[in-house]
């Protein structure tokens, strides 16, 4: 166990969470970004949330599991440089879980870079968490554990929604 998992029901931290078009940092976009800041013991203290503009057009197969539209994102979205400072300055001062972190870090570096920003995100991985609090299972993404621990999925594949949930996950794991 690696000090920062211990970290969990100590000291307040945050959970992040991004919905992007696609699964390359490279050439893909966010297009939602959301954090939440969480107690010692596991309440929400705080939550920011923000849809991002982005160049390209959502795929549709995206659009069918996040809800999120071009549509929605021109008329809601904010500047993804706007965003990214945000979100840095609401997580940096805390350890920040990701659930599967390299894949959120890969893409608010690469878009941070892109963006002409010197902010570096460094994420801390839930899955080995829930891997010391739930062992044995054979997948660990949060699918799985929603259903492993017997919870709802309601708002899944929208970035707050899946903090939220990824929160609800903890607090059972660690009753388990």
């Amino acid at each position: 166990m690696n000090q920062t998992e211990t970290l969990i029901g100590r000291a307040p931290f945050c959970l992040l969470d991004i919905e992007t078009t696609g699964f390359s940092a490279d050439s893909h976009e966010i297009t939602e970004i959301a954090a939440i800041r969480v107690s010692e013991r596991l309440e929400i203290l705080e939550e920011t949330n923000f849809l991002i503009r982005i160049e390209n057009p959502v795929p549709y197969h995206i659009t069918r599991l996040t809800g999120i539209t071009d549509g929605l994102l021109r008329s809601k979205g904010r500047g993804l440089a706007e965003s990214l400072r945000e979100i840095h300055r609401f997580t940096h001062a805390h350890t920040t879980f990701a659930h599967n972190a390299k894949f959120d870090q890969s893409f608010l570096n690469a878009s941070a870079r892109r963006s002409g920003l010197q902010a570096n995100f460094q994420l801390e991985c839930s899955i080995p968490v829930f891997k010391r609090l739930l062992p044995g299972h054979k997948s660990y993404g949060l699918p799985k554990l929603v259903d492993a621990l017997g919870l709802d999925d309601n708002g899944a594949h929208r970035a707050l929604a899946d903090c939220r949930l990824l929160l609800e996950c903890l607090r059972h794991a660690r009753n388990k």
